[in-house]
């Protein structure tokens, strides 16, 4: 992290060298020009997340070469009066409808969606068993590959060796060897349901498990440590409660925004005109959509086809 911040306080730092020479032309392509100023704007729009790409001196080629391409293709649109294309401007307009209507909704919603940190706490407190986090148990455990070694490092903690060191030294958990076989803290759902089961009945720390067997093997277990039931914090989930309620409450009032601007307009619809078009003189009703009751002699049908078989989950 600390070596990205400082990689993106360079790239910022490149930026502003080059606006010493704002002025100056970069490039010449045919009669248009890119000076630095153009150039360091372009650059400007990047996200924050992208300036690295074009913190070097290569990046920076590769970003100028693509400005020299769209000069070039915007010069033959130019040459062919794309702009004044009907269909190009059929296209804009709608574009610019959508923009139009875009930002006065993003307005409109930010301004009348606001949330208070009241409001959010009020929401924490009267849902606040949704946010309940359940017992939560640290154990450690021995893997072995049959249950005959099993009975065997079982027989040496019963003898007094200590649990951490037969991990390390017989479980073939390959993380064993560095955690001494410490699994850390789940709650229930997270873990194998054999190996949960067994480790779930532990009700006193260092308490230890008979012989369990999962897909993995054969496993000894020993409670480490228990956390009982809790609430997670407001400070935690207060995001999220945020994100929750302010989907539902734009929602709310982009739906009223829209029944108030139509209670207040004049609306007229011209109904008989969405009425299906009566048939023209001398035509049966529905002739046109009436398909003939028998195909000619040697014509193919088109019969639906026997459906197949659809495999679904069972």
């Amino acid at each position: 992290m600390k070596n990205a911040l400082i990689g993106l306080c360079m790239a910022l730092c490149l930026f502003a060298c080059d606006k010493k020479d704002e002025g100056k032309v970069l490039v010449t392509i045919n009669n248009d020009k890119i000076t630095m100023t153009e150039f360091n704007k372009e650059l400007d729009k990047i996200p924050m997340n992208m300036k690295m790409m074009v913190a070097s001196e290569s990046g920076k080629k590769n970003y100028l070469d693509r400005l020299i391409v769209k000069k070039l293709l915007l010069g033959e649109a130019a040459k062919m009066n794309i702009e004044s294309d009907k269909d190009f401007q059929n296209k804009v307009a709608d574009l610019k409808e959508g923009l139009i209507i875009e930002t006065l909704l993003k307005k409109k919603l930010s301004s009348d969606s606001k949330l208070s940190d009241e409001e959010l706490k009020k929401y924490y407190e009267a849902n606040k068993e949704k946010f309940k986090k359940e017992r939560e148990i640290n154990t450690r455990h021995i893997l072995m590959k049959s249950e005959e070694e099993a009975k065997q490092v079982k027989e040496k903690l019963q003898a007094g060796e200590d649990f951490t060191e037969l991990a390390k030294k017989y479980s073939i958990d390959p993380n064993a060897k560095v955690t001494g076989g410490e699994v850390g803290f789940h709650p229930k759902g997270t873990l194998l349901p054999e190996y949960e089961a067994a480790a779930f009945k532990l009700t006193k720390v260092g308490q230890t498990s008979g012989i369990v067997k999962t897909q993995f093997g054969y496993h000894i277990i020993r409670l480490e440590g228990a956390k009982p039931p809790a609430y997670v914090s407001f400070e935690e989930v207060k995001d999220f409660i945020k994100q929750q309620l302010m989907q539902e409450r734009q929602k709310e009032v982009f739906e009223k925004y829209i029944e108030d601007l139509k209670k207040n307009a004049k609306i007229n619809i011209n109904e008989a005109l969405l009425k299906d078009e009566k048939p023209a003189a001398g035509e049966k009703p529905g002739a046109k959509d009436t398909p003939p009751a028998k195909e000619q002699a040697g014509q193919k049908t088109d019969a639906p086809q026997t459906k197949e078989t659809v495999p679904v989950k069972k």
